[in-house]
């Protein structure tokens, strides 16, 4: 699209989700006269049931059963409009993968370029920022240093009652870099990205982008570059309001794995999780064995979500950006408490290491006892609430809205908060973020205040 058209919309509004207990409703009892006692002959009748259907949202379009029409909402989002034309009620699902498609009749429209953008779609729960459903990437949890959390699908669909119509926003990346930006006059064709293009790169770049889900910046820089070619030092020099350098390493280490991954409709997800965490274990005081093992059992363990690489002593990993690398320093020098220090260090050039700050931890027992997954848990905790941060935003009668702020050069998938510093302070997750590096946003809580405990990268 034109750059004087592109125009980052972000709703700092308070996005996301209230956890909370359920409120049960007492049912409404209206009073009522009897005028007129029923005869035995009476039947009282019941409601009536109404059956539920789940659906892709084209097939109950091409079925008659959905009535769909979708237009133009700005650079990232798209509005769509269902009506339910069926006897049932509609769960609808809009799979990864969908397009809307420039229609007839608004192809000259543009300037001296012409034409109008073509948009790809995210998902219908998508927070302000993110783009995709966040698809687990990893199904083996016992790796994970923090315990996986199991929520419901990010793939759910949205319900249309029979006879209803209700209104949608959906993010969206351009696919046609200079071309006009949308505008609620415009309309669009809905389509799967196979009836979109022909060509299997940008299929398979926009189904696993859809899929896996990353922040708008990285998907937007990703598909340009995939679309039409556009280098990415032109990204990062016009087009800071929309994508950070953060997120066009992000973007550049996805095209990388999508034209490195083999012939399948997503890319491979271990192309962009693996290499991604380094991590080298010293001591002080500490015997040079327990560090060793230590060191040894950390091998292949997870922190936020990615595997973890051990390096030598004194060697300097060699990586392709983005990576972070962690160098930890032990010390049991007080008696039943170990202590860390980690030195953190970012890329976003292959093989550049900068630093990017210092973080530390304590843990009960000693170091004969300590094992790479307790140290795991440990960086894990430390990493997180010293490079993701949450404040208070704004406070009302029974919520708390939450500004969360992603310091680390990745995109946030998960977050869970403790509703209070004690041992026994409730845990709330939150999945499907979508926070950029360098990004923030907001999340809601029925509690007065929270601190970051865990979070999850998927690489991406």
């Amino acid at each position: 699209m034109q750059w004087r058209h592109l125009r980052l919309v972000r709703a700092w509004g308070a996005a996301g989700l209230v956890i909370g207990s359920s409120v049960l409703a007492a049912p409404h009892a209206a009073a009522q006269l009897t005028l007129e006692a029923p005869s035995e002959s009476e039947v009282t009748a019941r409601p009536a049931e109404v059956e539920s259907r789940t659906i892709d949202i084209l097939k109950a379009s091409k079925d008659g059963d959905l009535e769909i029409s979708v237009h133009g909402q700005g650079q990232d989002r798209v509005k769509m409009t269902l009506r339910n034309k069926s006897a049932k009620r509609l769960n609808v699902v809009v799979p990864p993968g969908m397009v809307a498609a420039t229609g007839v009749g608004q192809g000259g429209r543009g300037g001296a370029g012409g034409g109008l953008q073509s948009m790809g779609l995210g998902a219908l729960n998508n927070r302000p920022g993110g783009f995709g459903q966040f698809q687990p990437t990893d199904p083996v949890s016992g790796l994970r240093s923090i315990p996986v959390v199991l929520q419901p699908s990010m793939t759910s669909g949205v319900a249309v009652p029979v006879g209803e119509t209700i209104e949608l926003t959906l993010p969206a990346v351009c696919l046609n870099f200079g071309l006009a930006t949308p505008t609620p006059r415009d309309s669009f064709e809905l389509k799967d990205v196979a009836d979109y293009t022909p060509d299997v790169r940008i299929r398979k770049a926009l189904r696993s982008l859809a899929s896996y889900g990353t922040s708008q910046g990285v998907a937007q820089a990703a598909m340009w570059r995939v679309c039409n070619d556009v280098p990415f030092e032109t990204m990062a020099s016009q087009g800071k309001r929309i994508m950070n350098s953060h997120e066009i390493a992000l973007a550049s280490r996805f095209v990388d794995a999508l034209d490195a991954s083999a012939s399948s409709d997503l890319v491979d997800p271990s192309y962009f999780t693996q290499g991604r965490i380094f991590v080298q274990v010293a001591g002080e005081k500490s015997s040079g064995e327990n560090i060793r093992r230590v060191s040894d059992q950390l091998e292949g363990l997870r922190l936020f979500g990615l595997p973890v690489r051990v390096v030598a002593s004194n060697e300097i990993p060699t990586a392709s950006a983005p990576a972070l690398f962690l160098k930890v320093t032990l010390d049991d020098s007080e008696k039943g408490e170990i202590r860390g220090r980690i030195l953190v260090s970012s890329c976003q050039q292959a093989d550049r290491w900068s630093t990017l700050g210092k973080a530390t931890f304590s843990r009960e027992g000693s170091i004969e006892s300590f094992d790479g997954v307790a140290l795991a848990k440990s960086l894990d905790r430390a990493m997180a609430s010293a490079f993701v941060t949450v404040k208070t935003a704004k406070r009302s009668a029974n919520s708390t809205t939450l500004k969360v702020e992603n310091r680390l050069p990745f995109t946030l998938a998960g977050l869970t908060v403790k509703t209070g510093t004690s041992a026994g302070a409730p845990s709330v997750p939150f999945e499907g973020m979508g926070i950029g590096p360098v990004r923030s946003s907001f999340v809601q809580i029925q509690a007065p205040s929270a601190v970051v405990e865990s979070v999850q990268f998927n690489g991406l």
